[in-house]
């Protein structure tokens, strides 16, 4: 049924990009297993105060995604990248130094500030590189090739964290991204990166202003469920849940990491041709739905080998992150050709309204990680002590991924993009 070389024909430049996102993938992966306790054990954080600071990097995205997809066409995809690459290195410094709690939470504004400038130049690459009808699964073997950068960054990270400190992780995390942005710097000057501009109508001369309509779309629901999963509890429900139920230890959480983030890779792999041959609606609805459930039962893990259990279904359910993005892409194109028969000489290209619209997505999906940690932190440090405190927690967490996915599921969606 699926035929892995049909993965393996994309083009050079989308597999040397997907290597570089690797790279940066790795370096945020290796702060995770500490980062909740460094903010906790070094700079004195309540679990509110961790949940903060793990939404600090999304808040940093939140306010900047729709800037990065402005800047991004504006300056070009090459030096967008290369100025992401920048920020990120030099916010992941200041991080490692911080003093105090409140320079590590400004640090980590700064650092999703870094990554919205890159992430969303690198993903508006993949999808204007790529024909209409690859879109998908494109976007899976690029998603395939850079979560091994989350497999390999625990492992990394773990042990960095428990001989150097908690806050190690942070300046090998700016090393790393130092790699990636001469490999980018590179790959821009050898011309790998350039990407041909479709035009639609007469971009050139006509408004360079976008009516926001045309980026609304479903796919956003299904970001933002995604989005509120990984920040809620990869980043912030599952670590607190492992370090303060089960009495693990930093070595545990990261081999969970690790294990969730290589279910992702096999998921993310099959996850383009399952949306080709049944649609982007139901497979995501299926893959949040089934994530909220894992979710609710999490407390009911009393080992470690159970909670991995889970952790790495959710893995397998959050592979399907990446086709919501392509969901928008197609959703924005099909918008924008409806559009131009209307108002063809005031219509922003294919290419514009595609790279600004995936920095409005990103933006949807930022939110939700800005939300996912603060949701579950407040519960955790609201219901400490009571015995039903993970429960009330995950449960609710379960809730409302529930909500996102019946949302996906209850809304009429026409694209006219083709599948093959």
């Amino acid at each position: 049924m699926f035929k892995l070389n049909e993965y393996l024909s994309i083009q050079p430049s989308i597999v040397a990009l997907s290597l570089v996102s690797l790279v940066v993938m790795m370096g945020a992966s290796m702060v995770t297993p500490s980062l909740t306790l460094y903010a906790q054990q070094d700079l004195g954080a309540n679990e509110f105060l961790v949940g903060a600071v793990i939404a600090g990097f999304a808040i940093g995205r939140l306010v900047f995604d729709i800037p990065s997809g402005v800047l991004a066409d504006r300056l070009g995809l090459n030096r967008t990248m290369i100025l992401g690459l920048g920020v990120l290195v030099s916010s992941s410094v200041l991080a490692g130094f911080a003093p105090n709690y409140w320079v590590l939470l400004s640090a980590r504004v700064f650092e999703g500030i870094g990554s919205s400038i890159y992430v969303g130049a690198a993903i508006a690459f993949v999808l204007l590189s790529s024909e209409a009808s690859k879109r998908g699964t494109n976007i899976g073997s690029y998603q395939s090739m850079l979560m091994l950068g989350p497999i390999m960054g625990p492992i990394v990270g773990a042990p960095i964290a428990a001989f150097f400190g908690y806050n190690a992780p942070y300046l090998a995390f700016a090393a790393v991204i130092a790699v990636a942005l001469a490999i980018v710097a590179a790959l821009a000057y050898s011309g790998r990166l350039d990407v041909a501009r479709p035009v639609l109508g007469h971009e050139s001369g006509g408004s360079r202003k976008a009516d926001m309509t045309v980026y609304l779309n479903t796919a956003a629901i299904a970001t933002f469920g995604f989005a509120f999963l990984r920040s809620g509890i990869y980043t912030t429900g599952m670590p607190l849940f492992a370090y303060g139920s089960l009495s693990l230890s930093v070595f545990d959480v990261g081999i969970m990491l690790t294990m969730a983030s290589i279910a992702n890779l096999v998921s993310s792999f099959f996850s383009g041709k399952l949306t080709q041959m049944y649609g982007m609606q139901k497979p995501l609805f299926a893959a949040i739905l089934s994530a909220a459930i894992l979710v609710a039962i999490m407390p009911l893990s009393t080992s470690m080998l159970l909670l991995l259990a889970i952790v790495t279904l959710i893995g397998v359910t959050s592979g399907f992150f990446g086709q919501s993005i392509v969901w928008a892409a197609e959703q924005i194109e099909e918008k924008v050709k409806k559009k131009s028969v209307a108002d063809a000489g005031r219509a922003l290209g294919v290419h514009s309204h595609v790279t600004r619209g995936i920095g409005f997505n990103r933006m949807i999906g930022d939110l939700g990680l800005v939300l996912g940690p603060l949701f579950i932190g407040y519960f955790i440090s609201a219901f400490t002590g009571n015995p039903l405190l993970w429960f009330v927690s995950f449960g609710l967490t379960g809730v409302v991924l529930g909500i996102v996915s019946f949302l996906i599921l209850g809304t009429k969606v026409k694209c006219n993009i083709p599948r093959r």
